[in-house]
């Protein structure tokens, strides 16, 4: 076949999109990838749907993703991700991608009645427009069949471990909170003049 220019080796894509891939339009307003200086027009301002970057490269580096949000309130998101080229094992194939993608949830502390609306509407899924290519939506193929169930393991066990340190957070807590009563009822009687014997 024809020969990549030397530092156009790769055909990558990064993305942002819902874990079903529904249609985060509703309520992702724009999304900013800052991508290696060394590209032409580094930071790609990407304001509807699909919220991807498509490129052509020959390395590996870190791509900063910050996402904003329709309902102002909320500022935006930083997130990074590092672009991968090459099969953490085995070679590399022309049939086969590399995918290296990562989950992220984004939690609203107190989200304003507009924000919740905007949530609910993203249950669609999103329909990829001409153009795009297929490897922006034929990417689920190549996870490995136990891939959600090992995620959702993952995260249960992260969610257990979260709840033993809130725990022990909150033994400790009593713990201090104890010690501080005795320590202001020994003030009170200190200042009070009560000196025990």
């Amino acid at each position: 076949g024809k020969r990549a220019p030397e530092f156009q080796t790769h055909r990558w894509h990064v993305y942002l999109r819902g874990a079903s891939n529904e249609d985060l339009s509703p309520l992702v307003e724009r999304v900013i990838f800052q991508l290696h200086p060394s590209f032409n027009n580094p930071t790609r301002v990407v304001d509807q749907a699909p919220f991807h970057v498509t490129e052509l490269g020959w390395g590996e580096f870190d791509i900063g993703i910050k996402v904003y949000f329709h309902d102002g309130t909320e500022q935006g998101i930083d997130l990074k991700h590092q672009l991968q080229l090459f099969p953490k094992s085995g070679e590399p194939s022309m049939k086969r991608p590399v995918v290296h993608e990562r989950y992220d949830e984004f939690v609203f502390n107190q989200p304003s009645e507009g924000l919740m609306q905007r949530i609910h509407m993203c249950n669609t899924r999103l329909t990829v427009p001409p153009g795009i290519g297929s490897s922006y939506t034929s990417l689920e193929p190549h996870f490995s069949p136990n891939y959600y169930h090992d995620e959702l393991l993952r995260m249960q066990a992260a969610q257990r471990r979260v709840q033993a340190e809130t725990e022990l957070l909150k033994e400790e807590f009593e713990r201090v909170d104890a010690e501080y009563g005795l320590l202001s009822d020994e003030v009170r009687r200190l200042e009070s003049g009560k000196i025990p014997q």
